[in-house]
């Protein structure tokens, strides 16, 4: 598995006539000339952005860099949720949870005073696996009818590279879902099982360990907790 790689078959070209690009240009404009800005995007529209103008999505959905609040602004352009068919919902970071190596994977541009990260598929893909509505499996599906990828391996050695995103949630109230949906998607994608601590967990708390030193991975130990 180490000799994958599983992110080399994205070039990351932007189409700035999509529905999306052409509703973050509006919003850019609208921007303070003096100052700077960064926003990275998230959700469906990157993929509409870099790999197929057709592929629709109700919303943009971004966050600032320096998590600043752009409600107020969006809300006085009139592209909000709400005022809009095709609206921006702007998000902080926390919003968007994915993998460690999405920022050096991801593709950075400059339109005047904004950069704008996007994303590789993959970190799209993997966040998509907080909520896994049915628009979230077309996600994958058309990337991979597209790309022939991520395969089923090449997507294990991605989540277990983010096995932190297994972890028990914070609140109570709001449980972690990653576990169950990565389930749910291994059955209906690929239509085979999955055991998430065995297949994610336990290999990558046994890598993580011989990245410090450690003795060899004792898997069943790693299972065990």
């Amino acid at each position: 598995m180490s000799s994958i790689k599983t992110s080399d078959w994205w070039r990351g070209e932007v189409d700035w006539e999509t529905p999306a690009g052409q509703l973050l240009r509006r919003f850019f404009s609208a921007l303070p000339a003096a100052g700077h800005f960064h926003f990275v995007l998230y959700g469906s529209a990157p993929l509409q952005l870099t790999m197929n103008r057709a592929w629709t999505s109700a919303d943009v959905d971004f966050f600032a860099e320096d998590d600043e609040d752009f409600s107020e602004r969006i809300q006085g352009l009139g592209l909000a949720k709400g005022q809009a068919d095709f609206y921006l919902e702007p998000g902080f970071q926390l919003s968007f949870r994915t993998t460690p190596q999405m920022r050096g994977r991801a593709r950075t541009v400059q339109l005047g005073n904004v950069a704008v990260t996007i994303p590789h598929p993959l970190d799209i893909l993997i966040g998509k696996l907080d909520r896994l509505d049915p628009k979230d499996f077309l996600a994958f599906r058309r990337v991979i009818d597209v790309t022939g990828h991520p395969t089923k391996e090449e997507f294990l050695h991605e989540l277990q590279n983010a096995v932190d995103l297994f972890r028990p949630a914070f609140d109570e109230d709001s449980p972690n879902r990653y576990p169950e949906n990565t389930v749910r998607l291994w059955r209906e994608l690929w239509q085979s099982e999955l055991d998430v601590r065995r297949d994610i967990i336990a290999p990558a708390l046994g890598r993580r360990r011989a990245g410090y030193g450690d003795p060899a991975p004792d898997y069943k130990r790693a299972l065990a907790e």
